[in-house]
């Protein structure tokens, strides 16, 4: 809707240390609070808004004081303050800083203070230059030697990049039009498959219809109850569970993320611990947002998409009735909820975020996957990449870029990282990986898989769902 304000703000947002430089020009209602104009900047800019932020006015910070956790930076509540309250003139220069990471700081200056235009929509963005870097590509000098490969051939790191970046990327790129389209919608998680999810307090106050406890003990032979008792993602969605039900936990409000504190507790009490810090020379890099520690966020999703929690932007996550209950379900009916709610539910985009994936898949790709799968013989080994190239070609499955070169290979890990890696996680396969090497240094390489017992029964128990 049109903002309804008598004045707006002309501010010009640019990413420090960036040559050629990159730019953006916004007009923003002088009503707006910095958490509004966050979201702006990360519209206009091109971020996804995967990872933590802050601005710094002076000698003060803002942003979610969730996310400062210690308290230790003194931050002040983003949602708090509106631009007509901070600055009262123009002129003035602040920071704004995304991904502390890969730390990248942007400087803005409020140009004019102008009178709102009758008939026009705010927040609009008037002008702009050069492409937004990719998430994660390593601050500024992480992304100069990311175009020095990318312009090369022939660089050692030229097919990995490109892969990387989803087949292609043009630094020069800036769509204007297409910038002011995204405004106003800006980037959130998009965990659920159908196109209308139901409010957060009513999901969980029932059994989900899906689960009918009355047919799993017809489909899983006790070979399939031993592996779901020991199975890691149970008890690590059990883990999440008694921590969110024994310890306050408000979601970020950004995006409803856990706080820093949670996730490492949680990853802590996981059968294998993910990492949470890398170091690479004599620098450590340590997670800054539970999107970036999978194992916590995968499980997080479920438990969310299955029922079982309720919570989000400024909201404690609380276990629902059926979460309580969940506790205490047989470990197959554990299985089975969670199996149901990635099978079911879930955009399983979310395991492969690449654009050239579009935003959902093909109508029609769970129900060939199911049919497939239960059409191999448990134990039997099937290789992946006539598996997946089968899956392509049957369910015309594409790459939705205009560079094709690596298409074939890009949908093939789209199905090791939406379907294979999954399936494993929950017991129904187990894969097999051998070294190879493919591009000058040996990795460990998908090559085949079968189908277990415990898989068997699941896939079973989804008859009829789809």
């Amino acid at each position: 809707m049109p903002a309804r304000v008598s004045h707006v703000y002309q501010i010009k947002i640019s990413l420090d240390d960036t040559h050629p430089p990159i730019w953006r020009r916004i007009l923003a209602p002088a009503n707006y609070t910095l958490f509004q104009l966050h979201e702006v900047i990360q519209t206009v800019m091109g971020w996804q808004n995967y990872h933590l932020h802050m601005f710094t006015i002076g000698d003060a910070i803002y942003g979610d004081p969730a996310d400062d956790e210690f308290g230790d930076l003194g931050t002040q509540n983003e949602k708090a303050f509106k631009l007509k309250k901070l600055f009262p003139a123009a002129g003035v220069k602040f920071k704004y800083e995304y991904d502390f990471g890969d730390s990248w700081e942007h400087t803005l200056r409020i140009e004019k203070i102008l009178p709102a235009e009758k008939g026009q929509r705010y927040p609009q963005c008037v002008a702009g230059k050069r492409a937004c870097p990719p998430e994660d590509v390593g601050g500024v000098w992480g992304y100069e030697g990311f175009l020095e490969a990318l312009a090369d051939p022939k660089h050692p790191e030229h097919d990995e990049y490109l892969e990387w970046a989803g087949g292609e990327f043009d630094p020069a790129a800036f769509d204007l039009e297409e910038v002011n389209q995204q405004l106003g919608r800006p980037a959130s998680r998009n965990w659920i498959e159908d196109e209308e999810e139901a409010p957060e307090e009513s999901r969980g106050a029932t059994m989900p219809a899906w689960l009918d406890p009355a047919r799993w003990e017809k489909l899983f032979d006790p070979r399939s109850e031993a592996a779901a008792e020991g199975l890691a993602l149970r008890k690590d969605t059990l883990a999440l569970l008694t921590y969110l039900r024994d310890n306050k936990v408000t979601g970020t409000q950004a995006t409803g993320n856990l706080t820093l504190k949670a996730v490492a507790a949680i990853a802590a009490a996981f059968v294998n611990p993910p990492k949470l810090e890398d170091r690479v020379g004599n620098h450590v890099y340590r997670f800054r947002n539970e999107d970036e520690v999978w194992p916590v966020y995968f499980v997080h999703v479920l438990a969310s998409i299955a029922g079982l929690l309720s919570g989000g932007q400024g909201r404690r996550w609380r276990l629902t009735r059926v979460g309580e209950s969940f506790l205490e379900m047989p470990t197959i009916v554990q299985v089975y909820t969670l199996f149901a709610a990635w099978w079911l539910k879930t955009n399983w985009l979310i395991a492969y975020p690449f654009e050239g994936m579009g935003e959902q898949l093909p109508f029609g790709v769970q129900e060939r996957l199911h049919q497939r799968l239960l059409a191999c013989p448990a134990g039997q080994r099937v290789a992946f990449e006539a598996f997946a190239d089968s899956i392509i070609q049957e369910t015309g499955l594409r790459w939705n870029s205009e560079n094709q070169e690596h298409a074939h290979s890009f949908l093939q890990g789209a199905i090791e990282r939406m379907v294979i890696d999954p399936l494993v996680a929950f017991g129904a396969l187990a894969a097999q990986h051998e070294t190879l090497n493919k591009y000058g240094w040996d990795s460990q390489y998908l090559v085949s898989f079968h189908l277990t017992p415990l898989g068997v029964g699941l896939l079973r128990s989804l008859e009829g769902a789809h």
